[in-house]
């Protein structure tokens, strides 16, 4: 563990555009190392987020990105603002698709839900595994605003364009990645981990 991991519940704000004012709130959920470790263990689905921070953002008060994997960097050049507790219903890990379309599993959190692709469905590179640096995350919450237009002449703007959310449930037509992988509807991350007795639920056993 680093010493340098902020803790849960600390917040920045980074700018979205030039303009004064027009900022996004970044509050700390969780830094792997040290909140998601069981047994000294993090594990495997965890693995590519073991340096990241788990993070959601909101803008005017409102929750844009539930959940999102972010470089550290985010938060180093942030401008601090004062802790807000985080509640356990906060943890809410994006879902990210992991293997090869012969071998797919979809990876939510420390759950993991095979995907009988059988090798004949491309999975898309906008659902892998890669924490967001600052400069990608400032574009991803433009888009989630609905404010493509804002965004420098880039693939960004384009409607279809797939943006690297790394929560398969808001790519678009993201819900059927969902129902491919038999994850029971209505399902929320403490489910998922009951279901499957991992993270918090395996901790409790």
């Amino acid at each position: 563990m680093s010493a340098g991991e902020p803790l849960p519940g600390t917040r920045v704000t980074i700018p979205l555009t030039p303009r004064e004012g027009d900022m996004a709130v970044v509050r700390v959920i969780a830094a792997p190392r040290r909140d998601m470790v069981r047994a000294g263990t993090l594990g495997d689905p965890l693995r590519p987020f073991a340096d990241a921070l788990l993070v959601d953002v909101a803008v005017d008060d409102r929750i844009v990105l539930p959940g999102a994997w972010v470089e550290p960097e985010v938060l180093r050049r942030g401008t601090a603002l004062e802790p807000v507790p985080v509640a356990a219903g906060d943890l809410r890990p994006p879902a990210v698709i992991a293997g090869t379309p012969e071998r797919a599993a979809l990876h939510w959190g420390e759950t993991v839900w095979p995907l009988e692709l059988g090798g004949a469905v491309a999975i898309p590179s906008a659902g892998r595994a890669a924490p967001h640096p600052l400069a990608r995350l400032r574009r991803l919450v433009l888009v989630a605003l609905g404010r493509r237009g804002e965004i420098a002449l880039t693939l960004w703007q384009a409607p279809d364009f797939e943006i690297p959310w790394h929560d398969v449930r808001l790519l678009p037509h993201a819900a059927r990645w969902f129902e491919l992988a038999q994850v029971p509807p209505g399902t929320r991350y403490a489910d998922a981990e009951r279901i499957q007795g991992v993270g918090r639920a395996r901790s409790r056993s």
